[in-house]
C-alpha cells in the first residue's frame, strides 16, 4: 500500500522536490535515490494531512540510512544525519502547528512526552513510566500545573499555593522544592523543568506535550477561513489530537477545572466548524462520522446532538435522529437531571411530526 501511495505522489509531484528540501540539508552519495524519493513524498503526504501514512513512508526511508561508519575500519562514509534533521523537521511542522521559533526547538528529540487530552500518560524516551513503581501524587500534580501553562512560567509561590493550599507559606515552598526534586527524577532530565528568578517551567525542546500542540492548531485555524481546504486539513488534525477532556481520569483538582472547561469548548467549536465547513461543500456523510465521533467522546455535547440529527434527517436517517434525540435526553438527565434545551425540543417536534 505504501509503495503504490509514494509511487502514485511521487510522479504527480515531480519536480517540486527541490523546494522541500533545501540543499544545504540534502544527502550526499550514500543515501539511495529512493530514499529521497520518500522523504519528498512523506511531505507531500504531511501537507494533505495524512500524518499516518506519511510517517510509514518516513519509516522506510530511514530503513534506507546506511549505518554510521564503524571507526578505524578505514571507511569515512558520509553521514546522514542531515536528512534524519529534515525528516524531524517535516513531522515537528505538521505535528506542532507552532511558530518559526518553536518549530526549530520541535526538531529536536523529545525524550518527554506528555498526553493530557483523554487521560494523563508520561512517555520518558518512548517507555511509559510505571515499571511496577508508583510515583508520588505531588510531582504528578506539579507536572499537570506546568503543562496548563504551556511552558510559560509560573511562579513558585502560585503552585505552592495550588499544591498545598493548607499549609503555611514556609512549609509550601519546601515541599515544592522536594516535589521539583522529585519530578526532574522522574523524567530523567535534569533540564525538563527549569528555575529560574522564583518561576518554573517545561523545557520546551525536551517535551512534547499534545495539549500544547492542540491549543497551538487552535491559534493558528483562528486565522484561516473556514471555507479554505488549510482548515479542514489543521481542523482534522486538531481533532486527532483531542483523544479525550483534558486529564480524564484523572482526580479532579480544583485548578485543572477552568482549564479543562476552556480546551473543551475550543474542542466543540473546532466540531462545530469544521463540520459547517463540510456542510457547505454539502459532505453530509463526513459531517455525520463527525459529529458522530464528537458526541461519543463527550455524551453531553447537546449542541452536537442537534448538528447531527440535522445531518441524520438530510441523509435520509429520519428515525435514526429520533434515536439520537432519545440518547441525547436519557444523557442529560442521568447525568446533569436536565432536561434537553429548547431548541432540541423543537427540532425533536418537528421531526416526529414529519415521521408521522
Amino acid at each position: 500500500m505504501v509503495r503504490m501511495v509514494t509511487g502514485n505522489l511521487a510522479d504527480s509531484q515531480e519536480g517540486c522536490f527541490e523546494d522541500e528540501l533545501p540543499l544545504t540539508e540534502a544527502p550526499r552519495a550514500d543515501c539511495s535515490r529512493e530514499m529521497v524519493q520518500l522523504v519528498h513524498v512523506a511531505s507531500v503526504l504531511l501537507r494533505q494531512g495524512e500524518v499516518a501514512l506519511a510517517q510509514q513512508v518516513l519509516d522506510e526511508a530511514c530503513a534506507l540510512l546506511p549505518p554510521p561508519a564503524q571507526q578505524g575500519n578505514g571507511e569515512r562514509g558520509v553521514p546522514c544525519q542531515p536528512m534524519r534533521r529534515h525528516l524531524t523537521l517535516l513531522d515537528s511542522k505538521t505535528l506542532a502547528g507552532s511558530s518559526p521559533d518553536t518549530v526549530l526547538a520541535d526538531a529536536q528529540t523529545w525524550p518527554v512526552r506528555i498526553r493530557a487530552l483523554g487521560g494523563f500518560e508520561v512517555l520518558i524516551n518512548g517507555v511509559a513510566f510505571s515499571s511496577g513503581i508508583k510515583p508520588q501524587r505531588r510531582p504528578l500534580d506539579l507536572l499537570k500545573l506546568l503543562v496548563l501553562a504551556n511552558a510559560d512560567p509560573i511562579g513558585a509561590g502560585e503552585l505552592a499555593d495550588k499544591l498545598w493550599p493548607d499549609s503555611d507559606g514556609d512549609t509550601a515552598r519546601n515541599c515544592l522544592q522536594v516535589a521539583v526534586h522529585r519530578l526532574r527524577r522522574l523524567l530523567g532530565h535534569e533540564q525538563a523543568v527549569l528555575v529560574y528568578d522564583r518561576k518554573l517551567r517545561l523545557e520546551r525542546s525536551l517535551c512534547r506535550v499534545d495539549l500544547w500542540e492542540f491549543e497551538a492548531e487552535v491559534a493558528r485555524l483562528a486565522q484561516i477561513p473556514m471555507s479554505s481546504p488549510e482548515f479542514a486539513m489543521h481542523a482534522r488534525h486538531a481533532l486527532r489530537l483531542y483523544r479525550g477532556h483534558l486529564f480524564s481520569h484523572e482526580t479532579d483538582q480544583a485548578w485543572m477545572l477552568a482549564p479543562r472547561e476552556r480546551v473543551r469548548r475550543n474542542w466543540l467549536d473546532l466540531v462545530r466548524d469544521l463540520g459547517r465547513h463540510h456542510e457547505m461543500l454539502g459532505e453530509w456523510d463526513v459531517c455525520h462520522q463527525l459529529y458522530h465521533k464528537a458526541v461519543e467522546l463527550d455524551p453531553l455535547a447537546e449542541e452536537i446532538y442537534r448538528r447531527l440529527m440535522l445531518c441524520q434527517v438530510t441523509i435520509g436517517q429520519r428515525n435514526e435522529a429520533l434515536c439520537t434525540y432519545r440518547r441525547c435526553r436519557k444523557q442529560l438527565a442521568a447525568v446533569l437531571g436536565v432536561e434537553p434545551a429548547p431548541e432540541t425540543e423543537r427540532l425533536y417536534r418537528v421531526l416526529y411530526s414529519a415521521a408521522g
